[in-house]
């Protein structure tokens, strides 16, 4: 169906080419459609980066190959955590804010020229990053600790694509402010829109935190201060860092619902409670950042104590709240269907929907790595495990098994959605999201062990120098057939997304572009 300029439901809101989705009933506009798109293809490609890097990385630490030089090793670090934890989630996020403050609302977004613009930026910024990591002369790894020193170049991207995030929540901000006063929306603001909103105040202090970080880093990069004190960059860059991770599992809170929402019709049972969950997100974010300094010999043990372990186990809480509500909300709505025992609603499942493979794989994968992280906050296991592969092993938990699975569902509904053509191949997501789920799976039980026996992260090789145990071996040559397996499901999860694209059916049939979940 071609776009149509149909005449404005609300007087005062301007007039812009708009269709109604035949799924949601929404009105989704032209500009807020190819902005959404835009930031989800962005994503993608990041996520392509980042697997590279990530895959050169597990088959390097593994015994067996060795992949990488020490130097190129640092580089795909590097590149690794930039790609992946910086522009991959935050490029995705920016496409939920369009899509959560116009589509959502039925209303445009507020200004086509910031978006653009804020898009522009940060891809700017995504490709000065990686020419300045790719040139081998800002391999610091994803921290960038002083006296480590990138080039400028590295600094400067970082803040171009800063400032292009910040054009994006600044637009957000004022799409729901310019929804609400042109009557396009009344009430609550939906769910997943109250959801998004949360991520995007954590992503303002995370945002302004990292400037405070990045400036100087730069000034000492390019010669014009003559040092940088290496505690208060590391106290201002996990505020970034850390906080960026919360944005991220928020937004990954979202997808569960969104994925709940499209594929099953379900949203959870009590309204209020997640949007306490949310709220508590708000709370005990910031001052966990602390449990990034459980080893510092700077900060008092009282710190420690209150900011790095009494918050990390007040965080898990909010967390748990989600994972309960949105397997609630999906019990709920498949027991109205007819009477079940204790588990007979799932027989009701639809095991081979994408959406449900990956919400699965995602629940299941961000649990694992939470309990290793709320682990992790007390501060007797953290001065042992802090510099073991038992920190990759959580962190691969929550924000690859949660976060990047539950993007990749949402993304299997919302991008046929938008560009209204049906998936190139259900089956293949089906198969990429438990495969991925499974790889993953497989590689954090693989790090974990290596942890526990004592395996350092962050280097190149197996140890720190010397004879290595005879025991690293083989959780280490496992942790290559993890990151094997994931890297081939992530290609996957690509190649579907870009035959999607450009070889998918068009349609406006609601069951082929988000095929129900729920067994009749």
């Amino acid at each position: 169906m071609a776009y149509v300029q149909p005449l404005p439901r609300v007087a005062g809101m301007r007039e812009e080419a708009s269709r109604t989705c035949s799924v949601t009933g929404l009105r989704v506009f032209a500009g807020a459609q190819a902005l959404t798109v835009a930031n989800a293809v962005a994503a993608v490609l990041a996520l392509a980066v980042g697997g590279l890097f990530g895959l050169s990385l597990g088959l390097t630490r593994a015994p067996s190959l060795e992949l990488l030089s020490p130097d190129v090793y640092y580089l795909a670090l590097t590149g690794h955590g930039v790609s992946a934890l910086i522009l991959w989630p935050v490029f995705f996020e920016v496409a939920a804010m369009v899509f959560a403050s116009s589509v959502l609302l039925n209303a445009p977004v507020f200004s086509m020229r910031i978006g653009w613009s804020a898009f522009g930026l940060m891809v700017g910024g995504a490709l000065l990053l990686e020419g300045a990591i790719l040139s081998g002369d800002s391999s610091v790894t994803f921290t960038a600790y002083p006296p480590l020193v990138a080039s400028p170049l590295f600094y400067v991207g970082y803040l171009v694509f800063a400032v292009g995030a910040l054009l994006a929540i600044v637009n957000f901000a004022f799409s729901l402010l310019s929804a609400r006063t042109t009557g396009a929306h009344s009430g609550s603001l939906p769910l997943l829109t109250y959801g998004v909103a949360v991520a995007a105040i954590l992503a303002l202090f995370s945002i302004a935190s990292g400037l405070v970080a990045l400036v100087p880093a730069l000034a000492y990069s390019a010669g014009w201060i003559g040092a940088v004190e290496p505690i208060v960059y590391r106290g201002w860059f996990w505020g970034l860092g850390h906080t960026l991770q919360y944005v991220n599992v928020v937004a990954m809170v979202v997808a569960w619902y969104g994925i709940a929402a499209l594929a099953f019709k379900a949203g959870p049972v009590n309204q209020k409670f997640t949007r306490i969950g949310f709220i508590l997100y708000l709370v005990f974010t910031v001052p966990v950042l602390g449990h990034h300094f459980l080893v510092d010999p700077a900060l008092s043990t009282e710190v420690k104590l209150v900011g790095g372990s009494l918050f990390g186990f007040a965080l898990g809480v909010p967390s748990l709240m989600h994972g309960l509500a949105v397997m609630g909300g999906v019990e709920a709505t498949l027991r109205k269907l007819g009477p079940a025992s204790l588990f007979g609603w799932l027989r009701r499942v639809r095991w081979g929907n994408p959406g449900v493979a990956a919400l699965t794989c995602s629940l299941l994968l961000f649990a694992i790595g939470g309990w290793s992280g709320t682990a992790q906050t007390a501060l007797q296991l953290n001065l042992i495990s802090h510099n073991t592969m038992w920190i990759p092993g959580h962190l691969h938990g929550v924000v690859v098994g949660g976060m990047t699975l539950a993007f990749m569902g949402f993304a299997y509904f919302l991008v046929p959605l938008l560009v209204r053509r049906q998936l190139w191949s259900i089956r293949l997501a089906s198969v990429q999201a438990y495969l991925y789920g499974f790889g993953l799976l497989w590689m954090i039980l693989a790090m974990s062990w290596a942890g526990t026996v004592g395996v350092p992260r962050r280097t190149a090789e197996i140890s720190y120098g010397g004879e290595a145990p005879g025991g690293w071996d083989l959780p280490m040559n496992l942790v290559g057939v993890g990151a094997a397996l994931a890297g081939t499901a992530g290609f996957l999860f690509i190649l579907n997304m870009v035959l999607t694209l450009v070889r998918g059916r068009r349609t406006d049939d609601p069951e082929l572009l988000v095929p129900s979940a729920v067994v009749a």
